[in-house]
C-alpha cells in the first residue's frame, strides 16, 4: 500500500540508476529493488535478483494513482500539493496555490477544492459536525448601557438645524461631527509617540499613561457631543427655545429648573423631563397634604366644606387663593347677634352667609357659639395689634386635640390599672 511519504520519495532504477517517473516495478523478495519499465521489459538480472521473481507495479502518485475517481481526476500528488498550498497560502490565494501545484491553473485549483473538500463528501462529513461542535463564545465585557451609551446614541434624534446654521457651526451632518471639536489639543498627547527598540520599561509605562489620558479626554468629548445632540442645545441656541415649549411656566418653576440643570448630564432628555415633572408633582402633593392637615385640624371633614372655607377666608381677609387653596392661614373674624366679634376660623361658613342654614345643625358650630368670648371689647382711638393665629399640624403629644388618641390612652390605663 502506498503511503503519503511514498508520494514525495524519489526512486531510482537499480539497474540503470535513472530516476523513475511514474510506474516502477518492485521486487518483494529483494530488499530495496526497483526497476524502471524499460529494464523490466529487458529482463534485467542484478545480483541475487532473478527475472522470474514475483513483482509488483507501484505508482508514485503522478500517473494512475488518484484519490477521487472520474474523468479528469487529480493524482494523489496533486491533491497533497493542493492541501499543502491552501494551508500555507490560505484560502483564496489561488494564484500562489497554482504555482505550488505546478500542473494546474488557479481556476482548476479552486474548483477542485470547493467541489471535493467543501461541498463534497469530505466537506459534508467534516465541516458541518465541526461547526456544530464549535464552542460558543460569550462576551463578558460590559456594554455602555448608561443613559448616554452607544445604544442610546443610536436612538438620539439628529440636530434640528438648517444648512446655514450648520455652516456657521462647522457641523457636518453626514459625519455627525464638528469642524472644531471639544478639547482639540487632546491628540497632541499621542501625536509624537512611537515605540523604539531601546525603550525601557519606564518609557513604555509613560507612553501607556499618555494613551490613557488621551482616551479619557476622548470619552469626555464624546459625552459632551451626546449631550448636545440629546438635549438639542444647538437648535435651542439659535432659536432661543429654552422655555418656548413651556409657555405657562411660572417664575418659580423656571428657577427650580435652572437650579436643577446641573444634574441633567446624568440623564437623557426624556428622563430629565420626567424627573423634573415628578419633583414638581411631589411639591404640589406636599402643599396639598399640608392644606388637608390644616383643614382637618380646623374640623373640616368634607371637600365641599374646604372650598367654602377658602372662599369665606379670602373674602374676609381680602386675599386670593392659590392652587389647592394654598396660602398662609389667616384668622377669620365672625360676629354674633349682639355685635360681639369672636376669633375663629371655619365657623364663619357655619354661622353666616348662604351656608348658615345648611351647616347650622353642626355640633361643632353649636359648641363654638356656646363658648364664651375671651376677647376684650375694642376702645375707640386706641390701636391694638391683632393677634396672629398660626395653625400647625396636630402634635402627637396633645391627646386633647385628638379624641381617638385620648380614647386609646384611657383604654390602656384601664387595662394596666
Amino acid at each position: 500500500m502506498t503511503t503519503i511519504a511514498d508520494l514525495f520519495t524519489k526512486y531510482n532504477c537499480t539497474n540503470c540508476q535513472d530516476d523513475i517517473q511514474g510506474i516502477r516495478v518492485h521486487c518483494p523478495e529483494c530488499d530495496n529493488f526497483d526497476l524502471c519499465l524499460q529494464c523490466f521489459a529487458a529482463g534485467a538480472e542484478i545480483g541475487a535478483h532473478q527475472n522470474n521473481h514475483p513483482y509488483q507495479f507501484m505508482d508514485t502518485g503522478t500517473t494512475i494513482l488518484s484519490v477521487f475517481r472520474g474523468k479528469g481526476a487529480w493524482t494523489a500528488r496533486e491533491e497533497i500539493r493542493l492541501l499543502d498550498a491552501i494551508e500555507q497560502y490560505g484560502f483564496g490565494n489561488w494564484e500562489d496555490i497554482s504555482k505550488h501545484i505546478e500542473t494546474k491553473s488557479a481556476e482548476d485549483a479552486k474548483e477542485e477544492y470547493v467541489n471535493k473538500f467543501v461541498n463534497g463528501t469530505i466537506g459534508r462529513h467534516t465541516w458541518t459536525p465541526a461547526q456544530s461542535q464549535r464552542p460558543t463564545l460569550v462576551d463578558h465585557t460590559s456594554e455602555d448601557a448608561g443613559p448616554l451609551g452607544a445604544a442610546a446614541l443610536q436612538r438620539l434624534p439628529p440636530l434640528d438645524i438648517t444648512t446655514e446654521e450648520a455652516t456657521q457651526l462647522g457641523y457636518m451632518p453626514n459625519r455627525d461631527s464638528f469642524e472644531r471639536e471639544y478639547d482639540p489639543t487632546a491628540e497632541q498627547l499621542i501625536s509624537t509617540l512611537s515605540l523604539n527598540a531601546d525603550d525601557t520599561e519606564a518609557d513604555y509605562l509613560l507612553k501607556l499613561a499618555h494613551v490613557d489620558l488621551y482616551t479619557r479626554r476622548l470619552r469626555e468629548r464624546v459625552r459632551r457631543k451626546r449631550l448636545v445632540r440629546d438635549y438639542q442645545l444647538v437648535s435651542n441656541f439659535f432659536r432661543n427655545r429654552n422655555y418656548s415649549q413651556y409657555p405657562s411656566m411660572t417664575r418659580e418653576q423656571k428657577e427650580f429648573r435652572d437650579r436643577f440643570r446641573v444634574f441633567s448630564q446624568f440623564y437623557t432628555a426624556n428622563e430629565y423631563e420626567r424627573l423634573l415633572g415628578s419633583l414638581e408633582r411631589e411639591k404640589e402633593l406636599r402643599i396639598r397634604l399640608s392644606e388637608l392637615c390644616r383643614y382637618r385640624y380646623n374640623g373640616l371633614t368634607k371637600i365641599t366644606e374646604c372650598r367654602h372655607f377658602e372662599q369665606h377666608a379670602a373674602v374676609a381677609t381680602g386675599r386670593s387663593t392659590g392652587p389647592y387653596g394654598h396660602g398662609k392661614t389667616l384668622p377669620c373674624i365672625i360676629s354674633t347677634a349682639n355685635g360681639e366679634r369672636l376669633n375663629g376660623c371655619i365657623r364663619q361658613c357655619l354661622t353666616t352667609g348662604q351656608y348658615a342654614t345648611q351647616h347650622w345643625k353642626s355640633s361643632a358650630a353649636k359648641l363654638f357659639l356656646a363658648l364664651p368670648s375671651t376677647q376684650q371689647p375694642k376702645t375707640r382711638g386706641v390701636k391694638r395689634k391683632r393677634n396672629k393665629f398660626k395653625f400647625h399640624r396636630t402634635k402627637q403629644h396633645a391627646p386633647h386635640r385628638r379624641p381617638d388618641l385620648l380614647r386609646r390612652i384611657i383604654a390602656q390605663q384601664k387595662l394596666l390599672g
